[in-house]
């Protein structure tokens, strides 16, 4: 049975006081104030693929996350279960619509029709549920999406969305952004098309986003088989894409902005061996304790790289507005190729975490929040119904908001864009194969 919450109140379940950690524990970072709306309007959201509370927590005790630890100060943070199998598309995608896969329809990272002989990537015409950028957008509010999962082609909503495929194809040279228009048989990689220039053009600043150095130059003591260039990528892909929303953020100050940082995942399946104990990671390729130290730290340094990465993003927001950090999924030892020593198939790795502050977010007694969680929580504090097709709730640490509930935002859904393929497609999958991805489950 479904309940609408009376105003002030939130929909909850029996469970844990996980959400008063934060202020407990990290009450000496209180008081850090942001420039911006004091009046608590806007909304931040950063997607961290595959952060955990098993490395960020012990770096906050030691004051190495301020950013994050001010996020914890000022409001509540704790972990995020996630749903499985721990597939990054399909819980992203929860993320974004408050459904279970089985609603949004994407199942995994690719699929391969009957008959075809290559795989194809889900795409966001595949989604089967209305997102929230298309929610907010339809209800009057200005919207930024960057580099969220499963956003090309990108949908025309009310701001701008720089799809996903976008920064693979840049970083790797594929020239996705080159000339003035899109080339001949591809599809528009931004909406509006016309911000492939303005990101061209953001993407050509080589000034430095943090005073964080690449963890992995000049191989950093890490071992051979680490493939340490490759890991400098990520660092690269991260900043690109902080790089591209400061651009939509002082272009349009989007009412909600939704963000996604893809590095540590992709550095955690390489290097989360060295935080295991030597039994635990037995069968990890073989490296020296000095080489095990070194990765260990280029980790927790990459950690500290992104808590840098989100001060930024939460520059221009000020303290009543809302600003949410949230993750898919843990880590666990174990590998799928000879080069990945850190995994996330089974519950060790159930839980990613999330961090909120802003107006009405206060202490309180509830489960870790769910990764299907978050939009309503969302849509709840824009002011916006809950829709009773949703699988998530409104987050009991939500406190003093109405909360409105309608039957569903499917009744009337936007037209899918044309799929044309974007020139990124190859450059992606290549990616994803390197990760072992395409062992996983399209389960639902």
């Amino acid at each position: 049975m479904r309940i609408t919450a009376r105003p002030g109140t939130a929909r909850a379940r029996p469970g844990t006081a996980w959400a008063r950690l934060g202020l407990a524990i990290l009450a000496a970072w209180g008081g850090l104030a942001c420039g911006g709306d004091p009046g608590g309007k806007r909304v931040l959201l950063v997607g961290i693929d595959g952060a955990t509370l098993r490395v960020a927590r012990p770096l906050m005790e030691q004051g190495r996350l301020p950013h994050l630890s001010e996020l914890a100060a000022q409001g509540v943070f704790g972990p995020l279960r996630s749903q499985m199998p721990l597939v990054s598309p399909r819980i992203w995608n929860s993320i974004a619509t408050g459904k279970k896969p089985a609603k949004h329809g994407i199942l995994n990272f690719a699929y391969q029709a009957e008959g075809e002989k290559f795989r194809r990537l889900y795409l966001s015409s595949d989604r089967t549920a209305r997102a929230l950028w298309n929610i907010a957008s339809d209800a009057g509010l200005s919207v930024g999406v960057v580099n969220w999962w499963n956003t090309y082609p990108p949908e025309a909503i009310n701001g701008v969305v720089v799809s996903d495929h976008v920064v693979p194809s840049e970083i790797q040279g594929r020239k996705l952004l080159s000339g003035a228009e899109v080339p001949p048989g591809l599809g528009p990689v931004t909406y509006p098309a016309e911000w492939r220039e303005r990101v061209a053009e953001a993407l050509s600043d080589g000034a430095a986003l943090t005073g964080i150095d690449d963890p992995f130059a000049g191989a950093a003591g890490l071992p051979h088989w680490s493939e340490p260039q490759r890991l400098s990528t990520h660092y690269r892909v991260d900043q690109t894409v902080t790089r591209i929303a400061l651009a939509v953020e002082r272009e349009i100050a989007p009412d909600l902005l939704m963000v996604f940082l893809p590095g540590i995942d992709r550095v955690s399946h390489v290097l989360w061996g060295a935080l295991e104990p030597e039994s635990v990671a037995s069968k990890a390729p073989p490296w020296t304790p000095e080489e095990r130290q070194s990765a260990a730290l280029a980790l927790q340094r990459y950690y500290e790289f992104t808590d840098e990465l989100i001060g930024r993003l939460m520059e221009r927001y000020g303290d009543q507005d809302l600003v949410m950090v949230v993750s898919d999924h843990g880590f666990e030892s174990g590998s799928t190729l000879e080069n990945t020593t850190g995994i996330h198939v089974s519950s060790k790795a159930l839980h990613g975490l999330f961090f909120a502050r802003g107006r009405g977010i206060g202490p309180a007694t509830g489960p870790p929040v769910r990764v299907l969680d978050v939009t309503p929580t969302l849509l709840a504090w824009l002011g916006l119904a809950v829709a009773a097709d949703m699988d998530g709730v409104v987050a009991p640490f939500l406190n003093g908001i109405a909360v409105r509930e309608i039957a569903t935002y499917e009744a009337a859904p936007s037209a899918a864009p044309e799929s044309l393929p974007s020139g990124a497609e190859q450059e992606i999958l290549k990616q994803l194969e390197d990760l072992g991805y395409f062992e996983q489950s399209d389960g639902s």
